[in-house]
């Protein structure tokens, strides 16, 4: 019988902290059309999500999130969803 050596426990965001690097990228994704108040200082980052957004799409895979942000952009930002024309 195998005997365990040691358990590694990451506490989501204990080893990386990936949440504000994937707050930083959904909102560069909305480029120009993001308001400015939406960009709020952050000790770690220059870009936080909203909590109403944030508490709504947390512990989401992006497939589940992805349409939940969207959304919020259309109705609480102005943004529209601006699609690129198919690769030839």
């Amino acid at each position: 019988m195998a005997s365990i050596k040691g358990i590694l426990f990451d506490m989501d965001g204990t080893l990386l902290d990936t949440e504000t690097l994937s707050d930083k990228a959904l909102l560069l994704a909305y480029g120009p059309s993001l308001p400015e108040q939406v960009l709020q200082e952050h000790p770690m980052s220059s870009y936080i999500l909203p909590w109403e957004l944030k508490k709504q799409i947390l512990g989401l895979r992006g497939a589940e999130w992805a349409p939940i942000a969207l959304e919020y952009a259309r109705e609480h930002w102005g943004v529209t969803e601006e699609r690129s024309p198919p690769s030839p």
